[in-house]
């Protein structure tokens, strides 16, 4: 190995020191609660031309998966079904491309109405805390939540 000289003065002649150089964490947790307990993935058709992160808040549109989405008209809405597991992008008319959905768990919403500390990513139109955690009751499955792990709810 070479030795390189450097110094806090000039650190950006020579690149910044390794020491310097380190991951930013933050503190982020995907579960809120212990129970109901996150259980194995099922995989569902994804949507047409789609490129969902991991950690996706998803529903069902047509028979195919995709992003949730918020509306008043409970009809109109596209209701949380589960937690993308895994980052997925699939091509338009897509027949082949498949998502893992965890359809169980408690779920943390975050703490704030953007969503702070937590890895969830939610539609633009879920846009305060109370939109994210009040779905349980018109999905009408008690084994999928969205709490606040420090907020009003917490569990």
């Amino acid at each position: 190995m070479a030795t390189v000289n450097t110094s806090y003065k000039n650190a950006g002649a020579r690149g910044v020191p390794a020491f310097e150089a380190m991951d930013t964490y933050i503190d982020s947790n995907l579960t809120a609660g212990a129970e109901p307990a996150i259980q194995q993935p099922r995989r569902i058709l994804l949507g047409d031309s789609l490129d969902l992160a991991q950690f996706t808040v998803v529903g069902l549109s047509a028979g195919k998966l995709v992003k949730a989405t918020y509306n008043a008209t409970v009809a109109s809405a596209v209701k949380p079904i589960g937690v993308l597991a895994h980052a997925a992008v699939s091509g338009p008319s897509n027949t082949t491309i498949l998502g893992e959905v965890l359809f169980t768990g408690c779920f943390n919403a975050g703490s704030t109405d953007a969503g702070a500390d937590s890895p969830l990513v939610w539609d633009t139109s879920f846009d305060t805390l109370a939109k994210k955690t009040t779905w349980e009751g018109v999905l009408g499955n008690p084994n999928l939540l969205f709490r606040s792990r420090l907020g009003a709810n917490a569990a």
